[in-house]
């Protein structure tokens, strides 16, 4: 019988401060070289911290740089897409796909999966704390509620 296979891609400009990629790390239990679990952490590397890259690195991620030429806008949002779809070609029903980004456009991916079977979830780092599920950080500031606009009087 075959195990579950498990992949996580990590849209890392979207997501790129070292403490909130070790917090979804951590959140999501993955552990570094794990026999059925793949991680892959996608994005134009030159816009992203080595501290994000080495704990990335140091819990078994692939990292892939997604901005191949000079001039070339990025294309990390597609090639995850298209390694997501990908690896959908060979999946079973039962084995997962996490996608960790704050872009909705990925939850068509999770259409796709869903009718294959296989599990999916978009983590961001920012609902994880909107929810409570991860602690908000020291240093970091505090949402600003919306001021509405007194109403304007008529002359």
């Amino acid at each position: 019988m075959m195990s579950t296979r498990r992949i996580v891609f990590f849209d890392v400009e979207n997501s790129s401060r070292a403490e909130h990629v070790g917090r979804v790390i951590e959140y999501l239990g993955l552990a570094p070289r794990s026999e059925n679990t793949k991680i892959v952490a996608m994005g134009n590397w030159r816009v992203v911290g080595h501290e994000t890259a080495q704990l990335l690195a140091r819990s078994g991620a692939d990292l892939i740089h997604s901005a191949p030429a000079p001039r070339v806008k990025d294309w990390t949002d597609l090639r995850i897409a298209v390694q997501a779809g990908l690896w959908l070609g060979s999946a079973m029903p039962g084995d997962i796909l996490e996608i960790v980004t704050d872009d909705q456009a990925f939850d068509a991916v999770g259409d796709v999966a869903a009718g294959h079977g296989v599990q999916f979830q978009r983590v961001s780092h920012r609902r994880l704390v909107e929810s409570g599920q991860v602690p908000r950080s020291a240093h970091a500031p505090r949402p600003r509620r919306r001021r509405t606009a007194a109403p304007r009087r008529r002359r």
